[in-house]
């Protein structure tokens, strides 16, 4: 915006509508809907919808009873304790399980989630990525970001209304900052969400990861081979797997699974026996059984 105007005239009378004028000023528009639309998406769930739905989950999701065996704790936040839990339990499946899960405890005090005492999860499965929270949680609002994402949203529509009530629209050609804004958000959105996408598919992890904790199956698999494929996440090498098991139907199955690897921990790969988790329904996906996380 700065260089725009510092390399345009103000005092310039707009020169007649072309086509690249409407061209322009269609795809601002275009741009604007889809960006008010996305973010005020995102404003809505953020600060509304999210606390509703883990709240109505607590209250009516599936009860699970799981045993803490063992508990890290990584940090403190404002008076809340960073745990990372290691919870033995029964899934859905029938399956007895050991997976991690990360859990924000405002009452460290008290001692709740010490090796070896229970804790109450509730378990919603209706959405794909599922969910699943502590029973009787609470839930508190990020006041500081509630007010963030609230000022972002208006300068959003005051920037979207300002121009086009206050300028005139045959200066509304790229590269005005009416038109570029909403392309450089949808640009620097997307752009984020595939950076995203990438890391977790070259690190391994599952997009289906609590389902496959909570419907899963535990076989006995057999690592074949393995190589580093070139990659690395932090200087960490991407190794990929040649697995197989037999499934509870007495199928055989040969599938590569990729993950990221701590450089301090290549030493200790090998084949052999592995414990690898697989959903029934989709058997050629699978998971080492250590890697489980909630």
């Amino acid at each position: 915006m700065i260089i725009y105007y510092s390399s345009v005239d103000g005092s310039e009378v707009p020169e007649d509508p072309t086509n690249f004028t409407y061209i322009s000023i269609g795809i601002a528009i275009v741009g604007w809907i889809l960006l008010l639309a996305f973010y005020g998406r995102f404003y809505v769930k953020t600060v509304f919808a999210n606390k509703s739905e883990i709240l109505k989950n607590a209250k009516e999701g599936t009860t699970i009873i799981a045993t803490v065996k063992n508990k890290v704790q990584e940090g403190v936040i404002k008076q809340t304790a960073v745990l990372q839990l290691r919870l033995a339990f029964t899934n859905l499946a029938g399956t007895p399980v050991e997976a991690g899960y990360q859990l924000m405890d405002s009452k460290p005090a008290e001692r709740r989630y010490e090796k070896g005492s229970q804790i109450e999860l509730s378990v919603n499965m209706k959405k794909k990525a599922g969910l699943v929270v502590p029973k009787g949680i609470q839930v508190i609002r990020n006041v500081p970001m509630v007010y963030l994402y609230t000022f972002i949203f208006l300068v959003l529509i005051g920037v979207a209304v300002y121009y086009p009530v206050s300028a005139d629209w045959r200066y509304f050609v790229l590269p005005h900052p009416w038109t570029l804004i909403p392309l450089i958000n949808l640009g620097t959105a997307l752009f984020i969400g595939f950076l995203i996408g990438m890391i977790g598919k070259v690190s391994g992890a599952s997009k289906n990861a609590v389902r496959m904790v909570m419907y899963g199956v535990k076989a006995q698999g057999e690592i074949t081979s393995y190589n580093q494929t070139g990659l690395y996440i932090n200087e960490q090498p991407q190794v990929a797997f040649n697995i197989e098991f037999t499934d509870k139907q007495g199928i055989r199955h040969s599938m590569v699974t990729k993950k990221i690897v701590s450089l301090l921990e290549t030493h200790k790969l090998g084949t052999g026996p592995v414990e690898i988790m697989y959903l029934p329904e989709a058997p050629e996906t699978v998971v080492f059984y250590e890697d489980l996380s909630l």
